[in-house]
């Protein structure tokens, strides 16, 4: 019966926002791991004490810095401790707990040690920087085998190593600086998290504030697909930069003005009501959104993520996009001057032949070309100052209102 290969489980779709927000598929893999490794003699007592430190340390970094030569770590760690409020497990720490050189204790009661700090009860529900205290790939194993999994590991580089990319770190010689083999073997460790930060001439605050911006970025336990909304006045290049999305990113991209034509052209219900709505459509949120949600719950937009273009439109708009079944988990404003966006329409055409968009300052028609190149009705002049300055004080009220009640807004 619980064979996946006879009966394959689904989550419907209605589940899936639910699911990412409040990291259910987290929360539920690190009660099983927990479980499994320190196998509690009371496991629903056991659980119980997870789930009531779940809600403090849902978004809680968990960082682990490896050692560089001549890179004061230590000193970096405490300044992101400063910013993020995490504990700092440093070697000192460690030395105080073993109560003697952790040179001279055996991987097993380093990592026994490390996971006793880390599962303090302010570590758990502040997070944890441990810097100087793993130094080999031995130590390193021992504390993964214990359940202490780091959620970022951040590799300080000096400016006078050579290039990871080189050769010279491809394979281990016996010959080579115990301290180079040791930060080899701790990478392989945790190559799955590991984020390399290159010093170069930047300064302390410069490498903290990058430390700092990688711990906000969690990696999840099952992959979030993306579902963007691109917004800005028209002539910003949101089409563009939608479709470098779906070429490198594999998106889909959902253009909303090709959607409502399809939609509006159909020969089903959904069709028939936009048509009745004639030249007032464009006000009746509830039927666009509609639109929107037919095809973001196709199978290709489930399994990909997408990217949406050319709607909302209005903060009702957003408030019925909001309420799909799989809404979306990113809002990016693009940026663009006016004046830029005007002169990008000015010139735009069209092939009545194709349907092809043509900017004719970057490819001007020359003598012998067959395309018959004409001006937009909407991209009237009169037309794209009403159009922009309405766009304009929509988006930035809808960009308002996202900002004080989501965090999935970017610029």
């Amino acid at each position: 019966m619980s064979d996946p290969t006879r009966r394959p489980l689904n989550f419907p779709t209605w589940h899936i926002p639910y699911l990412e927000k409040y990291r259910i598929y987290e929360l539920f893999h690190e009660i099983t791991r927990e479980l499994v490794i320190q196998k509690p003699a009371d496991h629903v007592l056991f659980m119980k004490h997870i789930l009531r430190n779940a809600a403090k340390s849902k978004d809680v970094p968990r960082i682990l810095i490896i050692k560089s030569p001549r890179v004061n770590c230590l000193e970096v760690a405490i300044e992101i401790a400063k910013i993020t409020n995490q504990i700092v497990i440093s070697e000192n720490t460690l030395r105080t707990c073993l109560e003697k050189n952790p040179d001279e204790c055996t991987p097993h009661m380093i990592a026994k040690c490390l996971a006793y700090l880390a599962r303090t009860e302010n570590a758990y529900s502040a997070g944890w920087i441990m810097v100087d205290c793993i130094k080999t790939g031995a130590e390193a194993k021992a504390l993964v085998h214990l359940g202490i999994l780091p959620t970022h590991v951040i590799h300080l580089i000096a400016p006078f190593h050579p290039d990871l990319s080189q050769l010279i770190y491809c394979n281990i010689m016996s010959e080579w600086p115990k301290a180079r083999r040791n930060m080899i073997a701790l990478r392989e460790v945790f190559q799955s998290v590991l984020k390399e930060i290159h010093i170069g001439k930047r300064t302390l605050a410069e490498v903290v504030y990058e430390c700092v911006e990688l711990s906000k970025i969690r990696k999840s336990v099952k992959g979030i697909r993306p579902r963007l909304v691109l917004l800005g006045p028209r002539g910003c290049g949101r089409k563009t930069q939608a479709t470098f999305l779906q070429e490198n990113q594999n998106l889909v991209h959902v253009d909303f003005e090709h959607l409502i034509c399809q939609a509006w052209m159909s020969e089903s219900e959904l069709g028939q009501k936009l048509r009745e709505c004639k030249n007032e459509v464009c006000f009746h949120s509830e039927l666009l959104s509609q639109v929107i949600n037919k095809r973001i719950l196709d199978e290709d937009c489930l399994t990909k993520g997408w990217v949406l273009t050319g709607f909302p439109y209005t903060h009702t708009d957003f408030k019925f996009l909001d309420s799909l079944e799989t809404p979306p988990n990113r809002v990016i404003f693009l940026e663009c001057d006016l004046n830029v966006c005007k002169e990008r329409l000015r010139h735009r055409r069209v092939n009545v032949i194709t349907g092809s968009v043509t900017d004719i300052q970057e490819n001007p028609p020359i003598d012998g070309d067959d395309r018959i190149l004409m001006e937009h009705p909407k991209n009237n002049e009169d037309l794209i100052d009403a159009e922009l300055n309405f766009l304009l004080s929509e988006l930035w009220i809808s960009e308002k209102i996202l900002r004080s009640h989501c965090e999935c807004c970017e610029r």
